[in-house]
């Protein structure tokens, strides 16, 4: 059966990519052999998804998968429970609900090689800044992550700022619509993953990315530094506050603040230009996303800017019944 083979290291970045695109083989199980992982597939790639995957490392191979659906990043703890997990370079971050965590924790040491340290999430997201508190399980004492995600690289500290692997497919989906020679306006921009790998695919484009958090706003300086991007200006401070010195100047807008970006519609249409494309991200129940476009549509309308709705998709699960979801729209002046 066809597949794609993987290092270890890369195989999460890879998995991630075959299941938005719809390439992987659920049905089959997960092959490890040595230092890589073999994904099974449902059909080839095309010439771009080729690319792509190739660019990560990974290379088409035949292999025989057995049937039987496969976990994906789920690992089990010492009494057989389900556990979620994501890597972050050089980290692991495990979700478990209950039981006993060191196993579950040095076996995936074992498996991602890259793996120094595991943490377990100690609540929710909160905060103005959503920071997170984390609990090392296994491995060394650290919370300093060394991420590489298409093409880019980034350091942050897990414990002083916020940061989402699986808005990996989001970042480039945006970078690859954005074009040269675009003025690129990032709202609430972290450590700087959405302007940074824009900012380096399209090196015509203007990118402004801007960030309250201090310590973020740091990060992102050492991050444009360290990915040699010249094309990204940070500013740090609150996204009201600065939207007057860029009035009129974007022709795209990312909002990936999910739990309140509708209070930020108003700083988005000031920054917009005459024709402003902008990717919106929210929280709504599971088939009630095109209530969210439509009071969105209503926000827009509310402030004399006309709305063209583009395309709404899917990012993730958010809880049980509820999703994370982006709307791209396009704005105009009436």
């Amino acid at each position: 059966m066809l597949g794609i083979k993987i290092s270890r290291a890369g195989a999460e970045e890879v998995r991630r990519y075959l299941k938005e695109r719809r390439l992987l083989g659920k049905d089959y199980s997960i092959l490890r052999k040595n230092s890589f992982i073999y994904f099974p597939m449902l059909r080839r790639p095309t010439q771009e998804e080729g690319i792509k995957l190739e660019g990560s490392g990974a290379v088409l191979t035949y292999a025989k998968f057995r049937k039987g659906r496969h976990e994906g990043s789920v690992a089990r703890d010492s009494e057989g429970r389900r556990m979620g997990y994501d890597i972050m370079g050089n980290m692991a971050i495990i979700d478990p609900e209950t039981g006993s965590i060191r196993k579950l924790a040095k076996g995936i040491m074992a498996m991602h090689k890259n793996v120094e340290t595991v943490l377990r999430k100690g609540g929710a997201v909160k905060g103005r800044y959503r920071v997170r508190k984390y609990v090392c399980v296994a491995g060394r004492r650290n919370y300093i992550a060394k991420y590489r995600e298409n093409n880019c690289v980034f350091t942050f500290d897990l414990s002083r700022v916020f940061f989402s692997p699986r808005l990996a497919y989001e970042r480039k989906r945006i970078s690859e619509l954005a074009r040269d020679g675009e003025r690129v306006v990032v709202m609430f921009a972290g450590v700087g993953p959405f302007a940074i790998e824009l900012a380096k695919l399209r090196k015509g484009a203007k990118v402004v990315a801007i960030e309250l958090n201090r310590a973020a706003y740091a990060y992102m300086l050492e991050n444009i530094k360290a990915n040699n991007v010249k094309n990204v200006t940070a500013e740090c401070g609150d996204v009201k506050a600065v939207a007057s010195k860029y009035r009129g100047f974007a022709d795209r807008i990312v909002m990936p603040l999910p739990k309140s970006s509708g209070s930020f519609i108003d700083s988005a249409l000031l920054m917009a230009g005459r024709s402003c494309t902008i990717h919106y991200y929210t929280f709504c129940r599971r088939g009630e996303a095109g209530a969210s476009v439509e009071s969105l549509r209503a926000m827009v309308r509310s402030n004399g800017w006309h709305f063209r709705h583009i395309m709404t998709r899917e990012v993730r699960p958010y809880s049980p019944g509820s999703i994370e979801i982006a709307i791209d729209f396009m704005v105009r002046q009436a």
